[in-house]
């Protein structure tokens, strides 16, 4: 009998006394360093497991006789004044360690000094006073601070604490973990300030098959066919957690004794392609990342597309558009190259989808065609040249500007056909390229320009090849046919299945 009870879909698994908890090498790692004293941070983006994997941890090194705090910063809350946030954080350390000091008094006592020295001093002459052993501080929810203006001071002082360990050895014994969805170089906003740059990074990587084999226990089928639903299910989520651990509730939930690999792919398209798409609170999160939230739109979005297409696309560190693409969670790290994150992301953010975002700029035309503005440049000094003549053969004049002018559209004409060609837009491409094809024979279009036309002419029109594809038969199809309304496709073939598709080329549903 399936269990959908096990499968956690967004919060933690700890959440869900039922749930089914996937450990992974940032398990090991994390509670090492935390047993080190090291300082940490997992900034990754969301729904990885992040808070899940803090829990644990804290759990274990409470065991182990390592007092633990965790701090959610959503609980202290946004619209607060600085003195009630840094106020808030210690009340929490308060109550979960059970500090004979009434915080609240010692800071107001000492309210003649700035809040970074009132933190330090706090952690200094009373946290390590009146507890004796390691404590391991867990800050979650870190990117709540990224709209306020007064945290620089609280990652400075952190810093400060860590430094201070070679000075002051009672600071060895205090370490900061600290979790949420920015980069390090989020975290203080002041330029001119030193960024933050302490701590080891752990990682949080997707499941492997090995590691998800225990979410296969909830699907309600033997050992056999369950694992092997579970391999359909990870060729499309690449082992994600959120989308894994959604995915193996809804199939649970199915009536059926057994599952196709047809009806997995079916399942997909139903809960995460078309309109549903919108609905799911991962695939929005990633979409505002790529659009509302990004630091540069166009930058992040170009270098999306170059990567979405397949290209060799190098990570670097230092790249803020690279950061924010991993940080979106759309593209992961492989080899130091950057790769689509699964076959989920890479539908929903197709090239249409990017194309729809990323509108043609003339700034692409201008880096890709600079070697084409000699032809301009040629067309238009010949015209103004031939202007100053006016006075003396302006019939010559006006046929020479009208040749210059001729000569420049034919040239846009094509520049535009290449650049939507190239850009995905084929059937746009198609019908620009014909406008140009009309007025080749003209004698007044240069050698030069003609061939241009010419080779781009031949490279579109050779190019093309489908407008929508449609992927998703395992053997020959036999049959197409459109519905009356003419909105969807119905295909059927020899495996025994028929088909239903939108005009955008997703699949909405599989009949066997």
């Amino acid at each position: 009998m399936s269990n959908p009870s096990i499968y956690t879909v967004g919060g933690t698994v700890q959440a869900n006394q039922n749930g089914v908890y996937i450990p992974r090498k940032a398990d090991e790692e994390l509670l090492g360093l935390c047993r080190e004293n090291k300082f940490v941070y997992i900034l990754t983006s969301r729904q990885m497991g992040k808070s899940s994997l803090m829990v644990r941890t804290a759990e274990q090194l409470a065991e182990e006789g390592i007092q633990t705090v965790v701090i959610d910063l959503t609980q202290v809350g946004v619209q607060v004044t600085a003195e009630q946030w840094y106020l808030g954080l210690l009340t929490i350390v308060e109550g979960t360690l059970m500090l004979d000091t009434d915080v609240v008094q010692w800071w107001q006592e000492r309210s003649h000094l700035g809040f970074t020295q009132r933190l330090t001093s706090f952690f200094q002459e009373v946290l390590l006073k009146e507890v004796a052993e390691p404590i391991v501080i867990f800050v979650d929810e870190i990117d709540t601070t990224l709209s306020l203006d007064f945290t620089d001071d609280f990652f400075a002082a952190i810093r400060y604490l860590y430094n201070a360990r070679s000075q002051k050895p009672e600071f060895q014994r205090l370490s900061f973990v600290l979790v949420g969805v920015a980069t390090p170089g989020d975290l203080i906003h002041d330029p001119k300030r030193t960024p933050f740059n302490i701590g080891q990074r752990v990682d949080l990587t997707d499941f492997t098959f090995e590691e998800a084999k225990p979410l296969a226990q909830g699907l309600g089928l033997s050992t056999q066919e369950a694992q092997q639903v579970l391999k359909w299910m990870l060729e499309w989520t690449g082992g994600h957690p959120y989308l894994s651990q959604r995915l193996c509730c809804i199939i649970s939930q199915q009536d059926k004794k057994s599952l196709s690999k047809a009806d997995v792919d079916g399942l997909v398209s139903s809960a995460f392609f078309g309109a549903m798409s919108e609905q799911d609170n991962n695939l929005q999160f990633v979409r505002d990342m790529l659009t509302k939230r990004a630091p540069d739109k166009e930058g992040v979005l170009t270098v999306y597309r170059e990567i979405r297409r397949g290209k060799s696309v190098l990570d670097e560190e230092q790249s803020i558009v690279k950061s924010h693409l991993k940080l979106s969670g759309v593209v992961r790290r492989e080899h130091n190259v950057l790769q689509m994150r699964n076959r989920i992301y890479q539908q929903v953010f197709d090239l249409r989808w990017v194309n729809q975002h990323l509108p043609l700029k003339l700034r692409d035309w201008w880096e890709r065609y600079k070697p084409l503005l000699p032809y301009l440049a040629g067309g238009l000094i010949f015209s103004v040249a031939m202007g100053t003549m006016a006075l003396y053969a302006n019939e010559q004049r006006l046929r020479a500007e009208e040749n210059g002018r001729k000569n420049v559209e034919i040239l846009m004409q094509s520049i535009t056909s290449e650049n939507l060609f190239t850009s995905g837009l084929k059937l746009e491409a198609l019908l620009e390229v014909l406008k140009v094809r009309k007025r080749l024979y003209d004698r007044d279009i240069e050698a030069g320009n003609r061939m241009k036309a010419v080779a781009i002419l031949q490279q579109v029109v050779y190019g093309i090849r489908e407008h929508n594809r449609l992927e998703g038969h395992r053997s020959v199809v036999r049959s197409v046919a459109f519905t009356p309304d003419g909105k969807t496709i119905a295909s059927s073939g020899d495996d025994k299945t028929v088909r239903l598709w939108n005009l955008n080329g997703q699949l909405l549903k599989t009949l066997t």
